[in-house]
Order: C-alpha cells, then sequence, then structure tokens
C-alpha cells in the first residue's frame, strides 16, 4: 500500500510539474475523454475487421482465416495494471502533452487509433496512445487498478497446488481455484484417471465325468464318478517401458470314486496348488533379466487303493523353486509365450509328514528336505486356435546335471458357450531320482482327464 501510494506521488508530481503546466498551451484543455474515445475507436475498428472474417459467396458465408486483426492493444482492457514502460515515460515529461489535446482531434479515429498492420509490435504511436490512455486511469480512476507489473511477472503459468497430488477421477471444475467457474464451451464431465499398470483376471471351473457299468458287463469294468474343480488367478504389473511383475495363483482339485476301493468312498486323483511370480527388467527387444519363484504342493491327502496307507499329503511333499536368468516374451494376437531360461537355479523338496515316504520324492530316509543346485528351462504359452478352443501347455526341465526331473502340462479348453465347456488335461512327467515301482520300472509317468463341466472368466 506504501509502495502504491509513493507511486501515485510520483506520478503526479512529474506529470503535473508547476513550471511545465505554465507552458501548456491555454487553448488546449484537459480531456477526460480521451479513455473513452480510445476504446470507441478500437471497438469500431474490431468490427470492421470481424466483418472481414465472413465474405459471401454462392455458398452464403465464408469463412476467411487469413484476415488479421491487430492484438496490441490488449493492455487497455487486461485488468488494469501499472507498467513500469509506462511510468517511466510519464515520469520522463514524454507524455505529458498527451493528457492535453486539441478539442477538435477528440473524434479524429487516424488520431486515436493509429494503426499500422505492418510494423505492428514497433509501432510508436499505437505505444504512445496506449501510454496516454493508461496515464489518465491512472491518475483520473486510481481505483481502476488491479495489479502491477511485477506482480504479473511473478505469476507462474502452471500452478502446483491446483492438480492434486495422485489424482485418479477428478472433475475439471475441481481442478478451478475458483469455485463459481464455468465454461460452458468445456466438457464439465471430463475425468482424468491416471495410468494403471497393474491387469488382473481369473477363471473358475467345475467339471464332472460319470461312467457307469452294470456287474454283469461282458466285458466287465468297474463303474466311477469324477468331479475335477479348478481355479486361475493372474495379477500382472507392466509400465510399457522397463519393468514386468507377473504372479499366478493356481489350484486344482478333483475326486473319484470307485466301487473297488472299500475302505474310501472318494479319493484324490488331481491336487494342486502352485503359486508363480517373475519379476523382469528389460533388457533388449524382448527380452529380460528374470529372477522367478515357484511354491507347490497340495492341499488334501491320498491314499493307496483299499488301504490307510498315505501316498502324498499337505507339504509333502512341497517344493520351493529360485530360478535366475533370463525370459523371452512374446505377445501375438492369438499366441502368448515365455521362455525362461536359468543357468542358476535352486530347489528344494521338503516332506512333511512323517506318514509319507520321503524316498518317493528323492529325498534321502530319515530326512525332511533335499536341496538341489542346476538349471531349469521353464516354457509357458497359450495358443488360441479358434476362437472357442484354446491350447494352454507348461513345460518345466530341471537338472542338476546328475539327474533331471521334467513336467510337461497341456489343457485343451473347448468353450460351447459362455458357462459350458470341455476339458482335456494331460500331464506327463520324467523324474530319474526316485526309487522305481517293482510293477513298473519306468520313469514316465502319465496323467490324463477329460471332463465336462461349467467354466466362467472375469
Amino acid at each position: 500500500m506504501k509502495i502504491r501510494l509513493l507511486l501515485w506521488g510520483l506520478l503526479l508530481f512529474f506529470v503535473f510539474d508547476t513550471s511545465q503546466a505554465q507552458r501548456l498551451n491555454p487553448r488546449q484543455r484537459y480531456n477526460r475523454n480521451y479513455f473513452k474515445n480510445v476504446v470507441k475507436a478500437y471497438s469500431d475498428y474490431l468490427d470492421k475487421k470481424t466483418a472481414q472474417y465472413w465474405l459471401p459467396d454462392s455458398t452464403g458465408r465464408v469463412y476467411q482465416p487469413n484476415v488479421e486483426i491487430n492484438p496490441i492493444y490488449y493492455r487497455l482492457f487486461t485488468p488494469v495494471t501499472v507498467y513500469h514502460s509506462t511510468v517511466l515515460r510519464a515520469m520522463n515529461g514524454q507524455l505529458t502533452d498527451s493528457l492535453m489535446v486539441d478539442s477538435t482531434e477528440e473524434t479524429q479515429e487516424d488520431a486515436l487509433l493509429p494503426v499500422r498492420m505492418a510494423r505492428i509490435e514497433q509501432d510508436e504511436d499505437i505505444t504512445h496512445a496506449m501510454d496516454k490512455a493508461l496515464v489518465y486511469t491512472y491518475l483520473n480512476h486510481p481505483t481502476l487498478v488491479r495489479q502491477t507489473e511485477d506482480k504479473v511477472r511473478s505469476q507462474h503459468v502452471f500452478k502446483e497446488g491446483i492438480m492434486p497430488d495422485s489424482p485418479r477421477r477428478q472433475r475439471m471444475t475441481d481442478l478451478i481455484k475458483e469455485p463459481n467457474w464455468n465454461d460452458p464451451g468445456v466438457n464439465q464431465n471430463l475425468v482424468i484417471r491416471k495410468p494403471n499398470f497393474w491387469k488382473h483376471s481369473a477363471s473358475a471351473s467345475l467339471q464332472f465325468t460319470q461312467n457307469y457299468i452294470s456287474s454283469n458287463w461282458y466285458k466287465g469294468g468297474e463303474s466311477n464318478n469324477t468331479m475335477l474343480s479348478g481355479l486361475d488367478i493372474s495379477l500382472n504389473y507392466d509400465d510399457k517401458q522397463r519393468i514386468q511383475f507377473d504372479n499366478r495363483l493356481e489350484w486344482k482339485l478333483g475326486f473319484t470314486t470307485s466301487r473297488s476301493d472299500t475302505v474310501h468312498k472318494y479319493k484324490t486323483n488331481t491336487d494342486l496348488i502352485r503359486l508363480t511370480s517373475k519379476f523382469g527388467i528389460k533388457a533388449f527387444s524382448s527380452w529380460y533379466y528374470t529372477v522367478q519363484t515357484e511354491l507347490s504342493t497340495q492341499l488334501f491327502g491320498n491314499y493307496k487303493t483299499n488301504s490307510h496307507e498315505v501316498n502324498s499329503s499337505f507339504l509333502a511333499p512341497g517344493y520351493l523353486k529360485v530360478d535366475l536368468g533370463m525370459d523371452f516374451k512374446k505377445n501375438l494376437k492369438n499366441l502368448t509365450f515365455s521362455a525362461v531360461i536359468s543357468p542358476l537355479s535352486y530347489k528344494l523338496t521338503y516332506v512333511g509328514d512323517d506318514d509319507v515316504d520321503e524316498t518317493k520324492f528323492g529325498v534321502e530316509e530319515g530326512k525332511r528336505s533335499k536341496n538341489d543346485l542346476g538349471s531349469n528351462l521353464q516354457i509357458n504359452s497359450k495358443w488360441t486356435i479358434l476362437s472357442n478352443i484354446t491350447w494352454e501347455t507348461r513345460l518345466s526341465y530341471f537338472t542338476t546335471y546328475e539327474r533331471a526331473e521334467a513336467e510337461w502340462e497341456n489343457t485343451f479348453n473347448f468353450q460351447l458357450n459362455r458357462y459350458l465347456s470341455t476339458k482335456l488335461f494331460v500331464h506327463a512327467r520324467f523324474d530319474d531320482g526316485v526309487e522305481r515301482d517293482e510293477d513298473n520300472d519306468s520313469f514316465f509317468q502319465l496323467s490324463e482327464l477329460l471332463s465336462f463341466g461349467l467354466s466362467y472368466s472375469f
């Protein structure tokens, strides 16, 4: 406030200096309408230029984009501001005679509005005319002054405080500090969304098989019923630049009944819960430096036919595998492919149930765990053969260079409609690190199941 009062004092002192006032022509008078005449002259000028934007032709009025309007008079129509250059000219006496004009020139547009389009920014007459109008406003209407040039220059084009820290869904009107601000040309329902690099998917299924054979069937055989349920959940992160983080939880549980087993009404024929996490940093092209962790086991106990002897149970066995290597990933229209090549791989085999024979899983008798260090290759792919037929496969090969363990899982899904599907699951396995049975001396193992039932993805 003190600075503003000092400024008005300096203006009054220099502009209305007594000696200068004595040199003024008595026939000249103080022009109180000068500012009003300048605004009217510029308004008439805008009307003329606006009319030139639309020229009539055979099709009607046509927009003419090449017509230029002189924008140099913006200082007269923005909130009244005290400019350094205007004050300096007034203090130096360059505008003193401008405040007193002959009455015969008041209505002359050329004198009030000297526009020369070829020299807009360098036209001294235009600048002189604006400074006259501004000084008149400073002295006669000081209450109209809203700000100074220093205050204008101190403003930032973008205000960091306007934007919230983490806008997810924010309307445009909430981003403006003025609560009553409203622009009819702006869509008020515009929503700003923060990029979300996480993607999730899930699918669930419940499949059934049923086989009935009468006791006098000429070929013999046995009736049985089978149920297979499955749940597959994926949560993946991809920033589209360097980092990918894939997580997958798989659960498969199946039961079967058989008349020949008089001890158990039903037994588990499929039982798997597996959690896989893979973190990758992009190396080049489709290759990523990768660390992969896999934990797998089963939930329920499995028994031999007509016996209480336990074949396997929860964490008997349990597997933990950690792979360090590179991952080659490719996502095509109908095919997703990933191959993790791990020169360095660690595998822990744990048998936590005393009733389970640990030697069947490669663990020494009397011990609960086994540590293996080697290399691993794991391939995962999903191929959409047709719109309703998909083939998902997983191949894992682990070796300690003394023994090898390989698994190949294949799931063929025939989607009949949104809720009904038929699935064929084939699981082949090779392990030369376990003891062979007397009845079967092969290291190869095979499991297959064909089922029909409900399936839903979300």
